[in-house]
């Protein structure tokens, strides 16, 4: 692993964790705002929208300024945000600078993904093993600090380390190498570039499926855990903090496998085995059944993630539209997961089991290119 590719990982486990910063103390916190019990997703959806709309102009963006550039200005806006977070006084002030941090962390992430594809030239499928665990390290660090800064220092400390890991970032990003390997920019919106470049979607498919399956569970795992299976919620965070320590520690091994082994056929694999066990977790109110499920899902995820992201990079990496080709993806990723915020509360006051189904559909609905490419070769064994 080149040193630039290690900044790159650095870089991306310092965005989660400011992602995850103020997450213990987040429904605490925004009612001290005079936000209602209803009104709690507001903030969230502000940040949604933020992140989906910076995908219009990221790749024009990264096109005018380069890699280096662009992520040495969002992460030092992403400092300023959170050092102005305890200044704000009202609710309204809040979400607006919610919808800011969005288009901040959206713009970096592209930034972020197209440099690791980039620089995952050899030995790709454990270089994005390495790179997909960076999530998890993010996702364990952020709670982490978060806690440690509101136990010393209050609500404020947590913004104010959040400000100190954008500055830092900022100066680590000054020592990545200048780059002029940037597709051409994007007037056209991520919608229309997502259509035209439809034909990447089997492929991008398991990068939505990482992205749907994580903000899913954080919305219906705490009810279930509470309402089902009689979980104290203080211990529902065991739940996700054990999925990102399996993945963190066994995604590079995994991603190293994609690199012997078809991609393709780990992903048949996995993104099956994960649409049948989430389907099943609705079938059990027994915390133990669910408990192993989980972390069987969770080791499925692990095999899946690396080999979806392989799958993607080598086909967009030497393509002339590559950065708007991430950017639009990225997008659409956005807004499915705007859907499934408004959906799946709904689905969940209907039946709870019925949640679970729609969710292990989802990751049935990815498999299918790889389970047909499957039996497409197979046919053609057969003719030939």
């Amino acid at each position: 692993m080149s040193r630039a590719f290690f900044i790159v990982v650095c870089l991306t486990v310092a965005v989660n964790t400011g992602m995850g910063l103020i997450v213990p103390i987040l429904p605490t916190f925004l009612q001290e705002y005079g936000f209602s019990t209803a009104g709690l997703s507001l903030p969230f959806l502000s940040l949604i929208i933020g992140r989906m709309l910076s995908k219009s102009f990221a790749a024009s963006i990264i096109h005018r300024l380069r890699n280096k550039f662009t992520l040495v200005i969002s992460f030092t806006l992403y400092g300023v945000i959170f050092a102005v977070y305890p200044l704000l006084e009202s609710a309204t002030a809040f979400i607006a600078l919610r919808f800011f941090e969005g288009i901040v962390e959206g713009i970096s992430i592209i930034c972020l993904t197209d440099m690791a594809i980039l620089l995952s030239k050899k030995n790709r499928g454990k270089l994005m093993g390495i790179f997909g665990s960076s999530f998890g390290i993010g996702f364990i660090l952020g709670p982490l600090i978060g806690g440690i800064s509101y136990h010393f220092g209050g609500t404020d400390a947590i913004f104010y380390a959040g400000a100190v890991l954008g500055i830092i970032a900022a100066f680590a990003s000054l020592t990545l190498p200048d780059n002029d390997n940037v597709s051409a920019k994007n007037a056209n919106g991520w919608i229309r570039a997502t259509i035209e470049n439809a034909q990447f979607l089997p492929e991008y498919g398991p990068s939505i499926m990482r992205r749907a399956v994580f903000f899913s569970f954080m919305i219906v795992l705490p009810l279930y855990a509470t309402q089902h299976l009689g979980v104290d919620a203080v211990y529902v965070a065991t739940f996700f903090t054990a999925s990102a320590i399996i993945s963190t520690i066994l995604m590079p091994f995994t991603g190293a496998l994609a690199d012997r082994v078809a991609p393709e056929k780990i992903l048949r694999i996995s993104l099956v085995a994960m649409a049948v066990l989430i389907a099943s977790f609705g079938l059990t109110e027994n915390v133990y059944v669910f408990g192993s499920m989980f972390l069987a899902e969770s080791l499925c995820f692990a095999f899946m993630l690396p080999a979806g992201m392989k799958i993607f990079a080598d086909a967009v990496d030497d393509h002339p539209s590559r950065t708007v080709i991430i950017s639009a993806y990225g997008g659409l990723t956005e807004a499915i997961t705007l859907v499934l915020a408004v959906l799946l509360p709904f689905v969940y006051t209907i039946n709870a089991s019925l949640t679970w189904l729609l969710i292990g559909l989802i990751c049935g609905i990815v498999a299918i290119p790889f389970v047909f490419e499957k039996n497409k070769a197979v046919q053609t064994a057969t003719i030939a």
